[in-house]
């Protein structure tokens, strides 16, 4: 058994440069024709553009990276709008207000929901439906992942 994982290990090793290297060989093209349609295809065509990659990025390359400081002080460089601090304290408010108000729709219709819900199981046993069953358990579980993440967002304030 043991012989079988050593020599499965070797083959592995030995192939695998192998397909590594026919990968990232072969060079891929896009072309968009006169109705903008885009195809991609790994076979030089008249009109279409070489596409690079860096399939295996240098060691520097990751040293540097852009910090997210250095990336805002570029976005306000470039004209962005800024907001002053009470500006962005009264936004602030308002989405609060916003979604504590999502967080109420939401629990209501779950209620009316589960409601609906108990009504159609406390019905004869052959009377409900299984597919109107299974919808409105799907629409309580979409309800409560609604709310569970508009608390999450409310928490984040």
């Amino acid at each position: 058994m043991k012989r079988v994982s050593y020599i499965i290990m070797i083959l592995a090793v030995t192939i695998m440069p192998g397909i590594l290297s026919v990968c990232t060989a072969s060079d891929i093209y896009k072309l968009t024709d006169e109705h903008g349609h885009i195809t991609y295809t790994n076979t030089p065509i008249k009109g279409a553009k070489k596409l690079q990659f860096n399939v295996f990025p240098s060691v520097t390359s990751r040293r540097t990276a852009v910090k997210p400081s250095a990336a805002i002080t570029t976005i306000a460089a470039k004209g962005y709008p800024k907001v002053s601090k009470p500006q962005q304290q009264q936004r602030d408010i308002k989405r609060r207000q916003i979604l504590t108000g999502e967080l109420a729709a939401e629990t209501k219709l779950l209620e009316n929901v589960l409601q609906t819900l108990d009504l159609t199981l406390q019905t004869p046993p052959n009377v409900p439906d299984h597919r109107d069953i299974l919808q409105l358990r799907n629409q309580v579980a979409s309800h409560e992942r609604n709310i569970q993440a508009l608390k999450i967002e409310l928490n984040n304030f």
